[in-house]
């Protein structure tokens, strides 16, 4: 009897220790956090330090089920020719545009700060994801609301704004390319520009809930080895799907 006890007792011991071991190992430090999307730093944890991370209107959704709403405004462009600044930031590649280009978007003005991509598309479509996705972020001015517009890629023909940066995409954290020649995002744009829209976050830490999406029906195509070559240096840093949480979906028509 007391031979059992105390096999009893041992593995009482070892379950303890084990499960000690296992939330020394889940501890995470938010004052030393650099988030990212693997292991110790995955998404899924991005709530233990970022509460906005773990709110109820978070984004990337699946886009399906979406309701037609005649009443949506199209979105005015007015985008500049520029030189980009290309930024390696560790998370993506960030094309810093330069001041002056817009959108209007129900009679407000939301001015263009910068476009980056994400190997997978972040967001769903019917339930597809797609090779690749660039979200094109807006800010109004006085209220600091964002609008994003978010392109899906296909694989298919060579891109041919892409194709300005071919050479020249920085492959580090921290390295800039800064170009000589103008360009247009206008050109990187699908000529229909019909939507769907709701209400969620960005989808990367801090998470804020300050972003209407635009998210165009429209997909456009860039070559296997294009997108590739995005992917081989920001990896596969796309953010899980959230859930819709009672939002709607809208669709422009």
């Amino acid at each position: 009897m007391k031979k059992k006890s105390f096999y009893l007792f041992m593995l009482f011991s070892i379950a303890i220790l084990f499960s000690s071991c296992q939330d020394k190992e889940e501890e995470i430090d938010c004052n030393d956090l650099e988030w990212g999307y693997e292991s110790e730093i995955f998404p899924d944890k991005w709530g233990t330090c970022f509460d906005n991370c773990g709110g109820k209107a978070q984004s990337p959704i699946n886009i399906t089920g979406a309701k037609t709403d005649n009443s949506l405004p199209s979105i005015e462009t007015n985008y500049d020719d520029v030189a980009i600044d290309v930024l390696n930031n560790g998370h993506t590649i960030e094309f810093e545009y330069h001041e002056g280009s817009s959108i209007n978007y129900g009679g407000k003005e939301y001015k263009l700060l910068q476009f980056h991509f994400h190997t997978f598309s972040e967001h769903k479509i019917e339930n597809r994801y797609y090779p690749m996705e660039v979200h094109l972020v807006h800010q109004h001015e006085e209220s600091g609301a964002l609008a994003v517009i978010g392109i899906m890629f296909k694989e298919g023909q060579e891109n041919p704004f892409l194709a300005n940066f071919t050479s020249n995409l920085p492959a580090n954290k921290g390295e800039r390319y800064i170009s000589s020649d103008s360009v247009n995002v206008e050109n990187l744009l699908p000529t229909n520009r019909d939507y769907y829209t709701y209400t969620g976050s960005l989808t990367t830490p801090p998470c804020s809930e300050i972003v209407t999406w635009l998210v165009l029906k429209s997909n456009i195509e860039a070559s296997t080895t294009q997108i590739k070559n995005i992917e081989n240096i920001v990896g596969e840093n796309f953010r899980p799907i959230k859930a819709l949480n009672g939002r709607s979906i809208k669709s422009s028509n």
